[in-house]
């Protein structure tokens, strides 16, 4: 008999599940992340709705990510700052590290992000992201493609600076660079 013949498929479940960040609820078809309900797609199911919204909405389609990746940046940032200040981290100024950290271990599967520059009252911040999901064909592009992750990043760190962000790709591995680089700047007076 298989050692995995002693376990059941639910205590199996909450096995992996006490492990892992992500929970398969299979009886009610959910999977969770962290708590969170997500659905999980193939990287290149991205791909397909860029060239969609491209079709229906042109150069519009590019904003519309970057919109998304905003929100989504948002709600992340929210919750990693409700973390930070659970632990008696207050405010940005007192957790330049956990911003750091926080942002680096954040696995949502965008690629493996580096913040390369954050100091305490930096108005700017570098970043790059090896592996990024919205570059997966280097060399195909002549600009840079990653409008969604700029946006999360500007959403991230709006609420973890606490000041509003902009940002700008510097380089795109879609542009056969060895990997996107992100300048993202705080507005003073926020």
């Amino acid at each position: 008999m298989s050692s995995l013949g002693r376990f059941s498929a639910n205590s199996m479940r909450r096995l992996i599940s006490a492990v892992n960040s992500i929970r398969f609820r299979d009886e009610v078809g959910e999977v969770e992340y962290f708590g969170q309900k997500v659905v999980l797609l193939r990287r290149d199911v991205f791909e397909l709705i860029r060239k969609e919204l491209s079709r229906v909405a042109g150069a519009a389609a590019n904003v519309i990510l970057e919109i998304a990746g905003r929100r989504v940046g948002t709600e992340e940032g929210l919750a990693l700052k409700a973390k930070a200040e659970s632990l008696g981290l207050k405010g940005p100024e007192a957790f330049p590290e956990f911003v750091k950290t926080a942002v680096e271990e954040t696995n949502i599967g965008i690629g493996k992000v580096r913040v390369m520059e954050l100091g305490q009252g930096d108005e700017n911040v570098s970043i790059s992201l090896l592996n990024g999901f919205e570059a997966d064909r280097p060399g195909g592009s002549l600009r840079p493609t990653c409008f969604f992750t700029l946006g999360y990043l500007e959403g991230i760190f709006t609420q973890l600076l606490g000041k509003e962000v902009k940002g700008r790709e510097l380089g795109c591995r879609a542009r056969g660079e060895d990997f996107c680089r992100f300048l993202l700047s705080a507005t003073v007076g926020q």
